[in-house]
Formats: structure tokens, C-alpha cells, sequence
């Protein structure tokens, strides 16, 4: 009779995780979640995927008539993320996310919200 041949178990490499890497990633989550949380309080908002692609997300959704898309995409040669949201096919508005601090920012923009103004002294 034949031998079976045996598989030799291989070790992979492990490669760790920077802090950069994790720093996007915390980001990233972050402002996915913001935008989750955004899209529980819509009225008129059906139809909810999160699509997670390489370096971002897409998120669709369908606002009353409209077919909304936001995509939240890694920047190339800079920090941060290209957020742009699209409705039936055309681009509506375009934002940039570096930080925590910007989400609020970028949300009120891309949901058409009102900017809060600063108070002058």
C-alpha cells in the first residue's frame, strides 16, 4: 500500500500591528459607528448595509426617494480618510477625517446638519 503523505505544519510569520495602523483603525471604527448611530435616528432612512472593503468602508442606505452611498476610503500619500457621499450615482459632498475631533464635523456635513457656531468674546 501507499503512504500518505504527510503535511508539514509551516509557522507563518507573525507581523505586529504598528500604532499607526491601529490608530487608523480606531478611526476608522469610530466614525463607522458615529455614522451607525446617526442613521438609528433618520425618520425616513431604509435599506442600511455596512460593506467593510481595503483600507475603509462603504455604507449604503436608502434616504426617502434616494439612493445615498458614503465611502469612507484611505487617503494615499496622506493621514487619514476621504469620506464622499454620493446619492443616486453623483457625488454630493466631500470631507477629510484625520481625527476624533473631526466627527462631528464631517457627519453635520455630510447629513446636511447645522454647523454650531462659535460664540465671539
Amino acid at each position: 500500500m501507499a503512504k500518505a503523505k504527510e503535511k508539514k505544519a509551516e509557522t507563518k510569520e507573525k507581523k505586529e500591528l504598528g500604532y499607526e495602523d491601529y490608530s487608523k483603525a480606531v478611526l476608522l471604527t469610530g466614525f463607522v459607528a458615529a455614522v451607525k448611530k446617526e442613521l438609528a435616528h433618520g425618520e425616513h432612512i431604509s435599506a442600511v448595509r455596512f460593506v467593510p472593503i481595503l483600507d475603509g468602508y462603504h455604507i449604503f442606505f436608502n434616504d426617502d426617494i434616494r439612493e445615498c452611498k458614503i465611502a469612507v476610503e484611505k487617503k494615499k500619500y496622506f493621514k487619514g480618510f476621504k469620506v464622499r457621499k454620493l446619492e443616486n450615482g453623483f457625488k454630493k459632498t466631500t470631507c477629510s477625517l484625520k481625527t476624533k475631533d473631526d466627527y462631528e464635523k464631517v457627519i453635520a456635513k455630510i447629513f446636511n446638519k447645522p454647523k454650531a457656531k462659535n460664540k465671539k468674546k
